[in-house]
C-alpha cells in the first residue's frame, strides 16, 4: 500500500518538479559561497504539506481509512515522502555545487557543503515531523502559517547558534548527531499523527 501512496503524491508532485529545479538553480547563482543548499531542502520539504493539503481537498484520508483501514502505512508514508524530498534535494544539492565551483573557477569545500546539508537535513526533520501532525489536527490552511514557524524558528535558531557560539564539532560527529535527532524526531511525530488520526471526526 505504501508503494502505491507513494506513487499518488509522486504524480502530484511531478508539475512542482520543473520548479524545484529552476529554484535550485536561481538560488545557487544568487548564494555564490553557501545558503542554497539550505533553502532547497527546506522548499522541497514544504512539498509534503502540498500533498496533505491536497488529500485534505478530496477527501483522500477518510475514504482510504475506509477502504483500508491501515493507518499506519497512511501516515508513514508521508514521513517516508519527506525523507525522499530532502534527500533528493540534497543530491540536487551536491551537484548544483559542484558546477558552481567549475563555473566560478574556485575550489569545492566539501566540509562546508556537507555541514549546510546536514544543517538542512536537521531543520527540514524538525520542520517536517512537526507539520505533519498539526496539519492532520489543524487542517492545511491553518497548518500553512503554522509551516512558517516550524521553519523559520529553527533556522534562525541555527543561524544564531554558528554565529554567536564558538562550536568545533567533527564532521562525522555532527553526521551521526543529525541522524539521531532526525529519527527522534519523526519517531515521536510519527507516534503522534497516529494517535490524532486516530481520534479525528471526518
Amino acid at each position: 500500500m505504501i508503494k502505491a501512496l507513494l506513487f499518488k503524491d509522486i504524480n502530484v508532485l511531478k508539475r512542482y518538479a520543473r520548479l524545484l529545479l529552476v529554484m535550485a538553480v536561481v538560488c545557487s547563482f544568487l548564494f555564490k559561497d553557501q545558503g542554497s543548499a539550505l533553502i532547497v531542502m527546506i522548499y522541497s520539504a514544504s512539498l509534503m504539506l502540498t500533498t496533505m493539503a491536497i488529500d485534505e481537498r478530496e477527501h483522500f484520508l477518510r475514504r482510504a481509512i475506509s477502504d483500508s483501514g491501515r493507518k499506519k502505512e497512511i501516515v508513514g508514508e508521508k514521513y517516508i515522502l519527506l525523507l525522499m524530498l530532502v534527500g533528493i534535494a540534497g543530491v540536487l544539492s551536491v551537484i548544483l555545487e559542484y558546477i558552481m565551483a567549475l563555473f566560478y573557477h574556485r575550489p569545492l569545500a566539501w566540509d562546508g557543503v556537507a555541514m549546510e546539508i546536514m544543517t538542512g537535513f536537521a531543520i527540514t526533520s524538525f520542520s517536517g515531523s512537526t507539520t505533519i501532525p498539526l496539519t492532520l489536527k489543524f487542517g492545511s490552511e491553518k497548518a500553512r502559517i503554522i509551516l512558517l514557524l516550524c521553519y523559520m524558528v529553527p533556522a534562525v535558531f541555527v543561524i544564531w547558534l554558528f554565529s554567536s557560539i564558538d562550536i568545533t564539532l567533527s564532521l562525522p560527529l555532527i553526521i551521526i548527531a543529525t541522524v539521531l535527532f532526525s529519527v527522534l524526531c519523526n519517531i515521536v511525530s510519527f507516534l503522534i499523527s497516529l494517535r490524532l488520526l486516530a481520534k479525528k471526526d471526518f
